[in-house]
């Protein structure tokens, strides 16, 4: 229900809360549920009057979407459209009247007036916003959805920006290790020189290392015009919510036609037979059968709509006023079930364009970390090694021999071996893990359990060995401060998912966490996506982490919501 109430506010205050679907509604229920009244009209006569009124109001809403789309203040438009629907859905009686007798045609008694009134504010408030509601639903739907695609080809070009960065670094290190091997040295200038080039390559591989490529993610308008429109799969409705909005909406129409027997056996006719139609699909064997539940769920409610006909018929009401329930009835039902079902399948792909965001920006990182830590070990080889030794032989050796000079060119030949092999040799980060285990054991039990293809995926991405032994070590933290019994277990698995392979790090200590517990903000396992929770009288610290194929990229996003999805389909 709250959700259904934030729906009405952001269409009342959006700015768009008046489409072409508002004249269809306008239309449908001036030909229909507030048709004319008065006994002495004819068929015809009703549809004269009703169609003339319509174009009435449809001239007004025309001006009220040119005011709602003129105001710029959210309440201000919620305030405008608000004022316009309560002003038309009660000028509208009088309007009728007005027609009729301009037509010459009778009209209904005064005293009649208020529960007119009252009837059509109902109606017209039902029929209206619920429209509004469904057409936002839908378009933010499509919105959400086109901003989704547009991420993925974000990521997709991504991928292509981290092949591309891949390249560079891996020309630019092969380009120094080049300048080390065919370095011609005969003099100690010539040393000195070097060492000056030396530290010039330094600099620009650490340049290279922290201009990592990315691309930040659009917003603003996006364009929908030509996507693709899926039905919506429905969700039914809370039992019985049809059949009250319908009771409540002919309320006040049925006080002042129907005796008060009569309107008691109406109501609980439309609240039970509603309540069945409900119940209806609900039944297990079509619980794992939507297809099937949706047919029946409408076939139901077209059943009701007839059985509410028969009750007017026998009580009495003319046709074509009988008829009216078997249209709306069936009707309403159905928006219930689109609106819940495009608000569910709203948030589907809110939540499917929220991952799909974080995933890119994790996936560019997960790209380029390994190509960013190699340049930094390069850079370190060529400053500190390469030309350090450049300038110490200078220093050493102010008046060097041909012989000397070329001694120290041989030894600059391992060094370029070193640089050119920065991207295949594993980072010693990488098996720091063990040592982390052993010092906590020192002070506390601490039983560990890295499985062989953790293990492997650890050595081969030392940033991630990183992020994950930095989460392994606040988790060990935590036990030996707050761990009802000091001792830990750490678990690390390799798990596949239908969004790629990830790494499951969780470190677990006796003793739940007290209530309201969380990791300190801005903390690095915060930032890495760790989660203090508590299961069974434990505490665990759990974190998830993507892990890279050979070309750096890692799953794609599919949502469970969507069997089968891929990532670029779309609700």
């Amino acid at each position: 229900m709250r959700t259904l109430l934030r729906a009405g506010n952001r269409a009342l205050s959006g700015g768009r809360f008046v489409t072409r679907w508002t004249f269809v509604t306008i239309v449908a229920v001036s030909l229909t549920v507030l048709a004319p009244l008065p006994a002495g009209l004819s068929d015809a006569e009703r549809a004269l009057v009703a169609v003339v009124t319509a174009a009435v109001c449809a001239v007004v809403w025309v001006g009220i979407a040119g005011a709602e789309r003129t105001l710029r203040r959210p309440r201000a438009r919620a305030a405008v459209v608000v004022f316009a629907l309560a002003a038309t859905a009660l000028a509208r009686p009088f309007l009728l009247d007005a027609v009729s007798r301009a037509a010459g045609l009778p009209v209904l008694p005064p005293g009649d007036g208020a529960l007119r009134a009252a009837t059509n504010l109902l109606v017209w408030t039902i029929a209206l916003v619920g429209t509004a509601v469904l057409v936002d639903i839908v378009r933010s739907t499509r919105e959400t959805n086109a901003l989704l695609a547009q991420v993925l080809a974000q990521w997709d070009d991504g991928a292509a920006r981290v092949r591309a960065y891949t390249a560079e670094a891996r020309a630019a290190v092969a380009a120094v290790a080049d300048a080390l091997e065919a370095a011609r040295l005969e003099t100690v200038a010539d040393v000195r020189a070097l060492a000056s080039d030396l530290r010039d390559r330094a600099r620009d591989l650490s340049a290279r290392a922290a201009a990592t490529p990315g691309a930040a993610v659009t917003g603003g308008v996006v364009d929908v015009t030509g996507l693709p429109r899926a039905p919506l799969a429905l969700r039914l409705p809370p039992v019985g919510l049809a059949a009250a909005v319908y009771g409540l909406a002919v309320l006040p129409y049925a006080l002042r036609a129907v005796v008060p027997v009569d309107l008691l056996t109406g109501l609980v006719g439309a609240l039970v037979c509603g309540s069945a139609a409900d119940l209806l699909p609900r039944v297990p064997p079509l619980l794992r059968r939507p297809r099937a539940r949706a047919v029946v769920f409408v076939a139901s409610s077209v059943l009701v709509g007839l059985a509410l006909t028969a009750i007017a018929t026998s009580q009495g009401v003319p046709l074509p006023l009988a008829a009216v329930p078997a249209l709306t009835y069936p009707a309403l039902s159905l928006a219930l079930a689109l609106g819940r079902s495009g608000l569910h399948r709203l948030r589907v792909e809110r939540r499917r364009l929220s991952s799909a965001i974080v995933d890119r920006g994790r996936a560019d990182e997960l790209g380029t970390r390994r190509v960013r830590a190699g340049l930094h070990r390069a850079a370190d080889l060529v400053h500190a090694d390469a030309q350090g030794a450049a300038v110490h032989f200078a220093l050493r050796h102010p008046d060097a021999s041909p012989a000397d000079v070329a001694g120290f060119r041989a030894g600059l030949v391992p060094l370029a071996t070193a640089v050119r092999g920065v991207f295949d040799s594993p980072a010693e980060r990488a098996s720091s893990l063990a040592p982390l285990l052993q010092t906590w054991a020192t002070a506390m039990p601490v039983d560990g359990d890295v499985a062989d293809e953790a293990a492997d995926a650890l050595r081969a991405d030392p940033a991630l060995a990183g992020d994950v032994i930095d989460v392994v070590a606040e988790g060990l933290l935590n036990a030996a401060k707050h761990a009802r019994v000091r001792a830990a277990r750490v678990e690390i698995r390799l798990a596949a998912t239908a969004a790629g392979p990830r790494l499951r790090v969780r470190v677990t200590s006796p003793g739940a966490p007290v209530a309201g517990a969380r990791l300190r903000p801005g903390s690095r396992a915060d930032r890495l996506g760790a989660r203090l929770t508590g299961r069974g009288g434990e505490a665990a610290l759990e974190a998830l982490f993507l892990v890279a194929d050979e070309t750096g990229r890692s799953g794609s996003v599919v949502s469970t919501e969507h069997p089968g999805a891929r990532p670029g389909r779309r609700a």
